[in-house]
């Protein structure tokens, strides 16, 4: 899916979705940010309301707001909710100024809280802006992805790409507003906001512990983390012996191939993953086919999103050795009878996949 989108006039504008963490990747569709949307046109309007955004968290001082109106403020189609953040986006004067502003933003307990309740809350998708999209959004951006549990250097990276996007903002302000505007608002430079979070951690620690100690619940810190879509990650294999597939009876009635969740104990590869998930389950050693992957998604509970990373092997010489709490049997079939026999129909695509490349690598196509 597209995380950064084109509009008419309005700048900056992408999704938080696609961001890989700890299990899986950030939900896209969820949380949007941009620059203003004062110069919106109806294009954009009815852009906007295709992505499904009814929900404007609109992050300016209060001055903004009140000086000009655009053609999104005044549809009624959209609850627009005004909150602005501590220090009303002053302007900075160098970079330690400026990364003090960016802490500034952080230190007013109030102000944060009822913000992040707000995104907790409101209706989704919902889009957050501010001027330039760059900063007080930035900020709140960068919290809720490092809640989520992305790593720094894709944050950093979300962050960093407000420059390209703004870059007509930019010269623009730089022809017409000489001197308006420090270079440390205009320039891109990567350890500036890797200062902020440093600083940041000296004080609190963990982004947990800040949300603690800001006044949110366990559960409202819970739900944070869980925002952008609760994302669970899985391995697995389709597993060939002698031209037929592994397919396991489990013990809940259905008919399966084997996976399971990443653990920390694979160290981030995904073959290691579905080769001990293949070995707990079956008792079986196997030696992967190079060349093959592919990726399945499917939500179980609303909210909750699986991802699943499917690998083909061969298994190695050995019985099979059934895993008996959770399966009650296992089968090696042949690839048509496997597709009639699964239960699911990502399962069966799967497999017809995986055979067709084990076919051609075996017959040398």
């Amino acid at each position: 899916m597209a995380r950064n989108y084109k509009f008419e006039g309005i700048e900056n504008f992408r999704d938080l979705g696609g961001y890989e963490c700890r299990y899986g990747e950030t939900s896209f569709g969820v949380v949007y940010r941009s620059a203003t949307l004062l110069d919106a046109t109806p294009a954009d309007v009815g852009k906007i309301k295709r992505l499904g955004i009814k929900t404007i968290l609109d992050l300016r001082e209060k001055r903004a707001k009140r000086e000009e109106v655009g053609l999104v403020e005044k549809d009624p189609y959209f609850t627009i909710i005004d909150l602005s953040v501590n220090g009303e986006g002053r302007v900075p004067e160098d970079w330690e100024d400026g990364v003090g502003s960016y802490l500034e933003m952080l230190d007013d307990p109030v102000s944060v809280r009822k913000i992040l309740r707000t995104i907790l809350h409101a209706d989704k998708p919902l889009l957050m802006h501010c001027n330039a999209g760059k900063d007080r959004t930035g900020i709140f951006s960068a919290l809720l992805l490092e809640l989520a549990g992305v790593d720094f250097a894709s944050i950093n990276a979300d962050f960093m790409s407000s420059f390209p996007l703004l870059e007509q903002a930019t010269i623009r302000i730089r022809k017409e507003r000489p001197g308006f505007l420090p270079e440390i608002c205009l320039t891109p430079n990567i350890a500036y906001l890797r200062e902020v979070r440093t600083r940041f951690l000296e004080k609190y620690h963990t982004f947990e512990n800040y949300c603690e100690a800001i006044g949110l619940s366990e559960d409202e810190i819970c739900s944070l983390q869980n925002l952008l879509g609760k994302q669970e990650k899985s391995c697995g294999a389709v597993v060939f012996k002698d031209g037929k597939v592994l397919v396991e009876h489990m013990k809940l009635g259905h008919y399966s191939i084997p996976k399971g969740h990443v653990e920390d104990c694979d160290g981030g590869v995904e073959e290691a993953t579905a080769a001990r998930e293949i070995k707990e389950e079956l008792g079986l050693d196997v030696t992967f086919i190079p060349g093959f992957k592919t990726a399945t998604t499917y939500s179980p509970f609303p909210g909750i999103l699986k991802k699943v990373i499917w690998f083909a092997c061969y298994a190695k010489e050995g019985p099979l050795t059934l895993q008996k709490e959770e399966v009650q049997d296992a089968y090696w079939l042949s690839p048509a009878d496997a597709v009639r026999v699964l239960s699911h129909q990502d399962d069966r695509d799967v497999v017809t996949k995986a055979s067709f490349f084990e076919a051609g690598i075996e017959t040398g196509n």
